[in-house]
């Protein structure tokens, strides 16, 4: 595998970081409530097989393993190093790592430049040491970074995400965590993930380089503080987006918010009107909330762009419908009317009392078999962009507990149980939303669907995502604003 350490060029290539074959971890012990321990134990229990090498003068061993005085006692080539010890061990030690020719630094440790002045000068040496070694940097004052396909669980969490198609870059631990959970509720997995701290040698800009050339990630997700070199950012942004959606939130988009995210990871501060304007250029999808994000990272997986923002609704019930109008205007989309020609062939699939309309309204109707050729209608009109889709399900199917409550009242309920009917009513929609997700690829018209999946059969066959299915969606302003974003995306590709 070719492996660069040109720190200055346009693009860093981290495999050192995500799919080391060492790593030396400096600070390693069995303090079960220190970071040493947690982040240590977290490596072995998931399972990493390259060589590991604990570093800890006061101990022999680490969770039975020898455990080494310095990195250069190590006697291997050492491909990552990681830091849990206190800032100013973190300095020293870096002699001994540039000495050994340690190719990256994770750097966990906090006390830099978000603690003000000296701890500014202390991150700067420390960058100077590592520039001067030609050692890349991740760090410091991170959570740490994760690549499920290597089995590399280099973080504070406790959890081992799935690996996926979607990548993700957090100058914050938590909201890492954040977004990650989001991917996999969305039933997706995770190809690498970072928490980038203060970003004091490698910055979100790099992260966006790399991940756009790994062939295992899909689409990234970020959420970032600060940019210092705008133009290299906006470069480097833009090469990524010309490969891979990016989505991103930005925190610090107040001035309250500034002044926290630069106690936080001493973030430069940037306007967000300018950082925004900044973002569309690069063709960045912009998002407002950590939810939101994660949705919207996860709607570009198994289904096309839509082409535009003209979108077909069809929904259970006319309330819906409205709410559904109302979403979309707020997130700039369009309900075209529909021609006549389009109107007359659903009403063919209606009841008589239909009234014909975008959105389209199945008035309660029970017939789940008109819904595919009323969506293929939509779909093949040349109308749309998009079709969502509202469906409606209810439990229907009482808990234990209510069972057991009501006891021997059972035998005395009166009518049938269509419980079965209804789940076998479930069990053709989810076969045809395969094959309408087959002819959306096929005709380049996005299919979203919302529903109450929690409950409901539909979400339980289409949930885990097995058969290349798009996500479903819990609301309808998550439809909207997945297609808003694919939206944009496709027009920023249309116009590069």
């Amino acid at each position: 595998m070719m492996r660069s350490l040109a720190m200055k060029t346009q693009t860093v290539d981290l495999d050192y970081v995500f799919d080391p074959r060492s790593v030396a971890f400096v600070g390693a012990t069995e303090g079960i409530a220190k970071w040493g321990f947690i982040i240590f134990n977290n490596l072995l229990f998931g399972g990493y097989e390259g060589r590991l090498y604990p570093v800890n003068p006061g101990r022999e061993t680490v969770l039975g393993m020898k455990c080494y005085p310095s990195v250069l006692a190590i006697p291997d080539d050492v491909d990552l190093v990681v830091f849990t010890v206190p800032a100013r061990a973190v300095i020293s030690a870096l002699d001994d790592c540039a000495a050994k020719g340690a190719k990256a630094a994770l750097v966990i440790s906090a006390g830099y430049k978000e603690m003000g002045e000296e701890g500014t000068l202390l991150e700067a040496e420390m960058v100077a040491k590592a520039d001067a070694a030609g050692m890349m940097l991740v760090g410091p004052n991170c959570e740490g970074v994760g690549c499920p396909a290597a089995s590399l669980f280099l973080w504070m969490p406790t959890h081992q995400p799935k690996p996926g198609p979607i990548s993700v870059v957090a100058q914050s631990g938590n909201i890492l965590n954040m977004l990650i959970g989001h991917v996999l509720n969305c039933g997706f997995g995770l190809a690498k993930g970072v928490s980038s701290g203060n970003e004091a040698q490698l910055k979100t800009e790099d992260y966006l380089s790399y991940l756009a050339g790994d062939t295992g990630t899909e689409v990234i997700v970020s959420y970032i503080e600060g940019v210092e070199q705008g133009r290299r950012f906006l470069e480097q942004a833009r090469e990524a987006t010309l490969r891979k959606p990016v989505v991103m939130l930005k925190g610090g988009r107040s001035s309250t918010g500034m002044r926290a995210a630069m106690s936080h990871t001493g973030a430069m501060a940037v306007a967000y009107d300018i950082f925004e304007s900044a973002c569309r250029q690069a063709g960045i999808v912009l998002a407002r909330t950590i939810r939101e994000a994660g949705i919207m990272a996860s709607s570009f997986l198994n289904r096309p762009l839509p082409r535009g923002k003209r979108v077909g609704v069809v929904t259970g019930g006319g309330g819906l419908g409205v709410v559904a109008a109302d979403a979309c205007s707020e997130y700039g989309l369009e309900l075209p009317s529909l021609s006549e020609q389009t109107l007359g062939k659903i009403s063919s699939y209606q009841p008589d009392y239909f009234v014909p309309g975008n959105p389209v309204d199945l008035v309660a109707g029970l017939n789940p078999t008109v819904i595919k050729p009323i969506i293929e209608t939509l779909m093949r009109s040349g109308e749309v962009d998009a079709v969502m889709f509202i469906y409606i399900e209810s439990t229907r199917k009482r808990s234990s507990d209510e069972q057991a409550a009501a006891g021997g009242q059972e035998s005395q309920r009166k009518g049938i149980d269509i419980g079965k009917f209804w789940g076998e009513a479930m069990r053709g929609i989810s076969m045809e939303i395969g094959r309408l997700n087959d002819l959306a690829m096929e005709v380049g018209v996005p299919l979203y669907i919302t529903a109450n999946i929690d409950s409901g059969r539909l979400g339980k066959d289409l949930g885990s995502r097995s058969a290349g299915l798009p996500m479903l969606y819990k609301e309808v302003e998550s439809c909207c604003a997945a297609i808003s974003a694919m939206a944009q995306y496709h027009e920023y590709r249309r116009h590069t």
